[in-house]
């Protein structure tokens, strides 16, 4: 099954996954630091957006998904504020997240073999 979301990413998402999750790396919050280290803005967490690509591998696998299901991901490009996210899905396994200046992460969702 293919499936795709868009995702409007903002600092605001991104200050709130932090406060979750307890990244508080500066190039997650402050614009002018990541500038200065040639990136064009701030940074997503990376484990936001492999959060958005599991929840791919529930929506397709269902119940399934939460004791078989696998996901390995690259990391290509970075995530930043202001960037229209796609996440896709595709029958062959596949799954891309995609910005604006390209792709930012793939790899391939799929359930485990029963052992």
């Amino acid at each position: 099954m293919s499936l795709k979301r868009d995702i409007e990413m903002t600092q605001a998402m991104i200050d709130r996954y932090g406060r979750i999750n307890g990244d508080n790396d500066i190039i997650h919050y402050d614009h002018d630091y990541a500038i200065a280290r040639g990136f064009r803005g701030t940074l997503n967490h990376g484990m936001m957006t492999l959060g958005y690509m599991a929840d791919m591998g529930a929506r397709t696998y269902g119940a399934d998904w939460l004791y078989r299901g696998e996901l390995k991901v690259k990391w290509i490009d970075p995530v930043c504020p202001g960037d229209n996210l796609v996440i896709e899905t595709t029958d062959d396994d596949a799954v891309t997240a995609t910005v604006q200046t390209g792709l930012a992460a793939s790899g391939s969702i799929r359930l485990a073999e029963d052992k």
